[in-house]
């Protein structure tokens, strides 16, 4: 359990080390206790930033159906607000590929694809795709930040894959690799493309 002091500024909390409100977060259970008394349905004050990055998450939500609870991830002060809501936008958008390609294919999350030997080489490895489809196609589903050295890591063992992402973006995959964007606008190009590899 996480407890998190807040002022109550004009129905407001805002993180302060002496204020008089507790947050309490235990995983998806959120409790705001001032003296004696719970608030009900409490408000955050959010900075810009924070504001920005919710409204992307409820558009994302809005588009593909996936509903969640921010307020876990708003109850957490400071940055860590800013990682938790990275974290929702990010399950929200790997639902949604997850969902829509286990309607068509086999489709297996975070499979550990190689023992990384990390107590021994002291090297990390990625060895753990988002999905992997038909037990031969890792599909990296990412919302904003990509990590080109994993994808090449996974294209050593894996010489087909694919770069999901929700919007437009510009993207560098490896050799063989596919990159496919405003997947929440249109699936079709991924799914046909993973039915001429798995299906011809």
């Amino acid at each position: 359990m996480h407890v998190f002091r807040y002022s109550l500024v004009k129905g407001e909390l805002y993180p302060d080390e002496n204020g008089q409100v507790l947050v309490f977060v235990e995983g998806p259970l959120v409790s705001v206790v001032s003296g004696n008394t719970n608030l009900e349905n409490p408000v955050f004050h959010l900075s810009r930033e924070e504001a920005s990055l919710v409204e992307q998450i409820k558009r994302l939500s809005q588009f593909t159906g996936i509903e969640v609870n921010l307020l876990p991830a708003l109850a957490y002060p400071g940055k860590a607000r800013i990682l938790s809501l990275n974290r929702v936008m990010g399950y929200v958008f790997e639902e949604f590929v997850y969902r829509t390609l286990s309607s068509q294919f086999k489709v297996e999350r975070h499979v550990k694809t190689f023992e990384s030997l990390f107590k021994l080489t002291r090297e990390r490895y990625h060895n753990t795709p988002d999905l992997l489809v038909e037990n031969r196609i890792p599909v990296e589903a990412k919302v904003s930040f990509y990590n080109y050295g994993q994808l090449l890591e996974y294209s050593k063992r894996f010489p087909l894959g694919a770069l999901v992402t929700p919007f437009s973006s510009n993207c560098k995959v490896p050799p063989r690799w596919r990159y496919f964007t405003n997947f929440v606008m249109d699936q079709r190009p991924l799914l046909g493309w993973l039915h001429s590899l798995l299906h011809d």
